[in-house]
């Protein structure tokens, strides 16, 4: 099958360290490679497991941060080389395990990508997965196959950047007959977002600060509103054309972060607070937004939102991406509470304990979803090269969510 492949090469990084020492204006260091290439179709040896052809899969921002910044510290310490990325993740079941009996063969399913001790089949189950928390397992490199936190991070599952991944039944969801594939491929980050509200929401005259205008940051939004809350938001973006989205899709207020200041001065009048400008560091806030959510997963844009954070208040963090090296010291200096968002789980829905990918199927069913202006790009897995150039250029390409598109 075809397939883009991710591996690393030690030699190659340290290559690289030497080059960008010596070399002025050198490369960054880094050793992953990715190619598009032929491997053989993945297999499974669990009769709980199924083979998927797929459909469609997402770039999200842990892929964007390899891709882009050759950063997989998104993945974890238990990625396991060669893998093929992709987790999220539309396809169709082609071959299933003797034990599963919810999924029939032909059927369109999405990911959940997440592979804790349950998919692992490992014993025993370790203390979050027992307690319903599978997103913070222990086990990641544990049970029947190789290391790796997800589908597509793991070099014994394949990824949707091939044309063949496999899963554990369990983590599959049939797709409902009335969504269509495009809306199906845009869940799994929807879920993310449905999971950052539920577990963080805004409480009584809050006002809410999102940092991004990607399009998990788009995706908040809509999670803010399909779930009830109309608290006053402002979005923080870095590119004119998602200032223009923002608008399109909702209410809230916007502001482009075109200049160092202009973020710091947006988000202080919109909170009432002062903006400080030192002789010697970074731009503050003295005070800020009751709660912000961070959906880029970039040291620059988290640091920022440690700043629009008000004394005591709450900082969510949703996305990982390039994380490396960021100053923490508006942890000590305003005290601000900070919660990551993880893959998967349960939460509180209409007073039931229901999983996250299938409350954001139904927001999805029973709202408005904003498939065409999400979806900007789609290329096959031969054009992966443009893929990640409309990706590092967004400015110009304009590049919300961009999906590589199989032939099925």
């Amino acid at each position: 099958m075809k397939a883009i492949v991710a591996d690393f090469s030690i030699k190659r990084e340290a290559w690289d360290r030497v080059r960008s020492r010596l070399m002025r204006g050198g490369r960054e260091s880094h050793g992953i490679t990715m190619d598009l290439t032929e491997i053989p179709e993945p297999t499974f040896t669990s009769p709980n497991w199924v083979k998927v052809r797929s459909i469609m899969s997402g770039i999200s921002t842990m892929d964007e941060g390899m891709v882009l910044h050759h950063d997989l510290s998104a993945f974890g310490a238990s990625l396991s080389f060669p893998f093929v990325p992709g987790n999220e993740n539309v396809g169709i079941v082609t071959e299933v395990g003797r034990n599963v009996e919810n999924l029939d063969l032909g059927e369109r399913v999405i990911v959940d990508p997440l592979l804790s001790c349950e998919p692992r089949e490992a014993q025993p189950v370790c203390s979050a997965c027992s307690r319903g928390e599978p997103a913070y397992c222990r086990n990641f490199f544990q049970g029947i196959i190789g290391s790796g936190m997800l589908i597509g991070a793991c070099r014994d599952t394949g990824g949707g950047w091939g044309d063949y991944f496999t899963a554990a039944a369990s983590r599959l969801r049939p797709i409902p007959q009335d969504m269509d594939s495009d809306h199906a491929v845009l869940m799994p980050e929807f879920s993310r977002a449905v999971k950052a509200v539920l577990r963080n929401p805004p409480g009584t005259g809050d006002r809410v600060v999102i940092v991004g205008g990607g399009s998990l940051g788009i995706m908040v939004l809509l999670a803010l509103d399909m779930l009830g809350h109309d608290q006053p938001i402002l979005v923080v973006v870095e590119h004119p054309f998602e200032v223009d989205l923002v608008r399109r899709l909702s209410d809230a207020s916007v502001v482009l972060a075109h200049s160092p200041g202009a973020a710091f001065e947006g988000v202080a009048e919109f909170v009432q607070c002062e903006v400080l400008y030192p002789k010697v560091g970074r731009i503050t806030l003295a005070g800020g937004a009751d709660l912000v959510y961070e959906t880029t997963g970039t040291a620059d844009r988290i640091e920022d939102a440690m700043s629009f954070t008000g004394e005591g208040k709450r900082l969510v963090l949703s996305a990982l991406n390039q994380t490396s090296g960021f100053d923490m010291s508006p942890l000590w200096f305003k005290g601000i509470h900070i919660e990551g968002v993880g893959f998967s789980g349960r939460e509180l829905y209409d007073g039931d304990m229901v999983h996250v990918l299938d409350i954001a199927v139904d927001l999805a069913r029973k709202h408005s979803f904003p498939v065409a202006e999400l979806i900007t790009h789609r290329f096959s897995l031969s054009e992966h090269r443009q893929a990640f150039a409309a990706l590092a250029s967004r400015s110009t390409s304009k590049a919300v969510k961009i999906i590589f598109q199989h032939v099925v």
